[in-house]
């Protein structure tokens, strides 16, 4: 018997769920940048970097910086200057913030201990348009630090974008920080093939004000649950596995700065004393 005009189903998967799944495996990663490093050749503005050139990290040693990013996932001894600092931290304290989710418009001055006027908790106040900050665009095209970013993947990124975040003093438990997209507890970032963040503290940062911590080498080295399960861990699960000696808690004064792999396992301290400000330029 023949059955004429049927129509077999099409299983169709969101974008983002491709490079959630298959992001997590090295192998992968390394054939993304190879056949990305053919399409999307170095930028030819960034190939060379003379010392007439305009940045804020002519003491960054480029192939320090990718050993230490191969080996530990994170290279860590950026620096902004006094200026860039101020001005970010002035215009964080008069831009337009929002909850994680958007729904909340305030501003700095609105949060009082960790509360807004109407009585909502606000655990964060991520700015609007951070591009609106001229410092900031300054960091997002510095051609060095572009240079080291193009080198660790292997090719140009062609998506940018940057995040500028408080993180309020609040006692809330982890799991509504989770939804909140706080990310404190320990976790490796999919949503790329490939990816680079850049991190700069606008504020004095440590364990008490909202540290980021991690796991150095995680990066390259996990186990068969944790690349088929969920992107999250327990803390005490990583400590056995990976030693407490790799774990690293970055505490610095504001204007400190480092390059991180996303594929580690990192997370953000909740702030209990003081409230922390973070700049993050993500490059993918």
């Amino acid at each position: 018997m023949l059955y004429k005009n049927i129509t077999i189903p099409k299983f169709i998967f969101p974008k983002h769920i491709v490079p959630y799944v298959l992001g997590r495996f090295k192998i992968i990663r390394r054939y993304y940048s190879a056949y990305n490093r053919l399409k999307k050749p170095f930028s030819s503005s960034q190939k060379n970097i003379s010392d007439e050139i305009t940045t804020f990290f002519k003491s960054l040693t480029i192939d320090l910086a990718l050993k230490s990013l191969e080996r530990d996932a994170v290279f860590l001894g950026l620096k902004l200057p006094q200026p860039i600092i101020a001005e970010i931290q002035d215009f964080s304290r008069n831009t337009l913030l929002a909850q994680a989710d958007g729904l909340a418009h305030f501003y700095y001055s609105d949060v009082k201990n960790g509360y807004l006027p109407d009585g909502r908790a606000a655990v964060q106040g991520i700015a609007i348009n951070p591009l609106e900050c001229n410092a900031i665009q300054q960091i997002v095209n510095d051609p060095v630090l572009r240079l080291v970013v193009e080198k660790y993947l292997g090719y140009s990124p062609t998506k940018v974008s940057s995040l500028l975040r408080w993180s309020f003093v609040l006692e809330i438990p982890d799991k509504i920080r989770m939804r909140l997209n706080q990310g404190n507890i320990y976790h490796y970032d999919v949503g790329e093939f490939n990816s680079v963040y850049v991190n700069f503290y606008l504020s004095d940062t440590d364990k008490y004000s909202g540290s980021h911590a991690m796991f150095k080498s995680s990066h390259n080295h996990k186990t068969l649950q944790m690349l088929f399960n969920y992107a999250t861990q327990p803390e005490e699960v990583l400590i056995q596995y990976y030693g407490k000696e790799n774990e690293l808690i970055i505490e610095a004064e504001a204007g400190f700065g480092f390059i991180q792999d996303p594929y580690c396992y990192h997370r953000a301290i909740p702030p209990i004393k003081n409230e922390r400000l973070l700049l993050q330029i993500q490059f993918a």
